[in-house]
């Protein structure tokens, strides 16, 4: 993780937490609330925030907007012991009436709320952009169905608001509990799917969605994907700047534009949060961020400079 002196997409907001509650194993709910009256920028389903924790210490997390306000955020951080430190850093440490910083909000995982029929699909703390959608669209009266898979009831966030509802069902570990894949090949052809979730969770939609129309899929992940491939040196080409730079092998390209007093956006340097997205005109990314499959960004003509590699020897950016 690089420097808090990272200059991120959006300007910071100073928070006060106002409320922390238990929901579910090891997750709390945190409520961020504006200092003063003026409201907070306007969040939709999907949409998250950067938190602020400390020195260099930045994360993500989704907004649950049927529980935030005009004045207030609500997030769900899932304490992992495995993790970065930042969930633990919440956990043990913020207490209400604590100030902290975030970003205004971001959305990556936008809802199309004119689609005829949609399927939400959800793993453990994936319900946390998921619940927003399926509320809007309830609001929208437009059809849609919720699959949540828990590993236990104790795990299902929000489950006496999900639970008797007709347009969503549970599913724990059980011998007849339905695939992902079973539930996918069930929706209609025109729906449209999104998926939240662990990474095997993401894996599986992928595999199963293969057939599908690629602009009906939306998913987010939570982690970098994988290099798959090598990428030796490249050149990156910034068209606005006339400019170019090599990129080596261990380098970023956010990192070598850095080094070269380059004014770009970026935050959390992991590929998970967005800010960092720029367009390219040309060359072949080799991307591999957490916030947008390859086809979305082949389709937008976009890249996260922060991990993204580059097949192609030369790579221009819209810089």
């Amino acid at each position: 993780m690089g420097p808090s002196e990272s200059r991120p997409a959006s300007s910071r907001l100073t928070v006060r937490v106002s409320r922390i509650a238990p929901i579910g194993l090891d997750t709390r709910l945190f409520e961020l609330a504006a200092l003063g009256a003026e409201p907070l920028p306007a969040v939709a389903p999907g949409a998250h925030i950067d938190v602020h924790l400390a020195e260099g210490v930045v994360r993500q997390y989704s907004v649950l907007t049927p529980l935030s306000a005009p004045t207030s955020y609500v997030i769900a951080v899932q304490r992992e012991s495995a993790g970065r430190g930042g969930s633990r850093r919440l956990h043990d440490e913020c207490r209400v009436g604590s100030t902290i910083q975030i970003g205004g909000p971001r959305n990556n995982f936008a809802l199309n709320e004119a689609a005829p029929d949609t399927l939400l699909l959800a793993g453990g703390i994936g319900i946390t952009p998921i619940l927003g959608m399926l509320e809007r669209l309830r609001e929208l009266d437009r059809k849609v169905h919720l699959h949540y898979f828990s590993r236990s009831p104790e795990r299902a966030l929000f489950r006496d608001r999900l639970e008797q509802r007709a347009d969503c069902t549970i599913h724990y570990p059980a011998a007849e509990r339905p695939t992902l894949r079973s539930v996918v090949q069930g929706a209609d052809a025109e729906c449209e799917l999104y998926c939240c979730g662990p990474a095997s969770m993401l894996q599986e939609f992928a595999a199963a969605t293969k057939s599908r129309p690629p602009h009906r899929l939306h998913l987010e992940r939570f982690s970098l994907l994988p290099i798959e491939e090598p990428s030796g040196e490249f050149t990156v080409v910034l068209v606005k700047s006339r400019t170019e730079v090599r990129v080596r092998d261990g380098e970023t390209i956010l990192g070598v534009l850095r080094a070269a007093c380059i004014d770009v956006a970026y935050s959390c340097e992991e590929g998970v949060c967005g800010a960092c997205e720029v367009r390219y005109l040309a060359g072949v990314p080799l991307h591999r961020d957490a916030v947008r499959t390859a086809a979305e960004h082949e389709r937008l003509s976009t890249v996260m400079i922060c991990c993204a590699r580059s097949r192609s020897k030369r790579l221009t950016l819209d810089l």
